[in-house]
């Protein structure tokens, strides 16, 4: 009878580590302060797991709590956010860079010459 008890505690501790942590499918949209932009890179931080946002600026992909995803494109600095339990949708606002912008430009020029 003790062994039946431990077998059923074991089995339910294992289910609630399960579901802790599970993928859950986060979505949302990036833009900049005026249109939205596609082809950002969405990443996981630490993970090789990324997708792209399309034409509308829009995203998804799977991640765990916990995680951090990593937002970047060229022109803007890039921004980080951890997803928590209630995190479902995103809406990512990136801020231009303009030093990094002016630096390749630069670069670009004196290739020319």
């Amino acid at each position: 009878m003790k062994s039946l008890k431990h077998i059923s505690l074991a089995i339910t501790m294992l289910c609630c580590f399960l579901s802790f942590s599970q993928e859950k499918t986060i979505t949302g949209t990036v833009s900049d302060k005026n249109e939205v932009l596609p082809f950002v890179v969405v990443q996981i931080k630490g993970n090789k797991t990324f997708t792209h946002t399309d034409f509308d600026g829009k995203f998804s992909i799977k991640a765990k709590v916990g995680d951090t995803l990593l937002f970047s494109f060229i022109g803007y600095d890039s921004v980080k956010v951890k997803i928590k339990k209630r995190t479902n949708t995103l809406n990512i606002v990136l801020i231009s860079n303009t030093i990094l912008l002016q630096e390749t430009y630069s670069v670009k020029s004196s290739i020319r010459k």
